[in-house]
């Protein structure tokens, strides 16, 4: 709608994982490392937490990306609240056609004879359960077990649970001890901090331009839109792409405080202490070389 206008080849703020809009700030870039080799040298499980909105997704979708073609990566984002389902589950990411009257005892073994065949051919396997909270008990007990499958002194599954802090929470009871053990690296996604706020709306905008770009961000905008979305990226677009088609509307290529303070009153959960900083705007544009 306004990209013409904005000189935009692209929505910046979509709120999709498009690898080329990722901005990957110096914590970011280690935390991927640690995964990255966690899961490749077969060490343990991983646990990554995050707030809703924090970019577990995302940052599940750059590992995936990195593992690269000699990883089988599965992700998994469905609720599973049994253990056949997880078995069943895993069983279809791999390709698998299990009988539909298959017990459990069918569904692990078949599931096991076909990772000890990929690993023989030297292939990783990695499985990333998204939205990990959402696992029911008897599951997360059968992914803990399937994490122990191992053949020639290899452990067959590399796993990934990311989730919601809750879920940190909950495997602090003493029935989940036996999986906490197995966690090798345990990461939390927490919020952006200002300059890399500043730095994600910028990167975004930089992918997204097109020649003669005019959209601009003050840098007190910056500033307030960090505050206001408390640092997590997807708050962060959400006001961006308001404030955008705003500017849009009333024909001003800068997005400045006004135009924030415009989007943010209207969200329910704003925050008070920012109306007085909505009023000025002393510094300059930020500009892009």
């Amino acid at each position: 709608m306004y990209l013409e206008f904005y000189r935009l080849r692209e929505f910046p703020f979509a709120l999709t994982c498009d690898e080329r809009f990722f901005y990957e700030s110096p914590r970011l870039a280690e935390a991927l490392a640690k995964m990255l080799y966690s899961v490749q040298q077969r060490r343990g499980l991983v646990l990554v937490t995050g707030e809703v909105g924090a970019g577990k997704t995302f940052v599940s979708k750059i590992l995936v990306s990195r593992l690269g073609l000699g990883c089988q990566t599965l992700t998994m984002s469905h609720p599973l609240d049994s253990a056949e389902q997880a078995l069943r589950a895993v069983g279809k990411a791999l390709g698998i056609n299990f009988p539909p009257d298959a017990d459990k005892l069918t569904l692990l073994e078949g599931l096991e004879q076909h990772l000890v065949t990929l690993n023989r051919r030297g292939r990783l396997v990695a499985l990333i359960f998204d939205e990990a909270q959402n696992l029911g008990d008897e599951a997360l007990e059968e992914i803990r077990l399937l994490w122990n499958l191992e053949a020639d002194g290899q452990r067959l599954v590399q796993i990934v649970l990311a989730g919601q802090p809750e879920f940190r929470d909950r495997l602090k009871a003493p029935r989940w001890e036996p999986l906490m053990q197995r966690v090798v690296l345990s990461l939390h996604l927490g919020p952006l901090t200002e300059s890399e706020t500043c730095a994600y709306i910028l990167h975004r905008r930089r992918v997204a331009r097109d020649e003669g770009c005019l959209l601009q961000f003050t840098s007190n905008a910056l500033s307030v839109i960090h505050r206001a979305a408390k640092g997590i990226p997807r708050l962060i677009n959400v006001i961006c792409d308001n404030a955008l088609l705003l500017g849009y509307a009333k024909k001003k290529p800068t997005v400045n405080t006004a135009r924030v303070a415009e989007v943010v009153k209207d969200m329910p959960s704003s925050d008070p202490r920012l109306r007085p900083v909505f009023s000025y705007d002393k510094k300059l544009p930020i500009r892009e070389p």
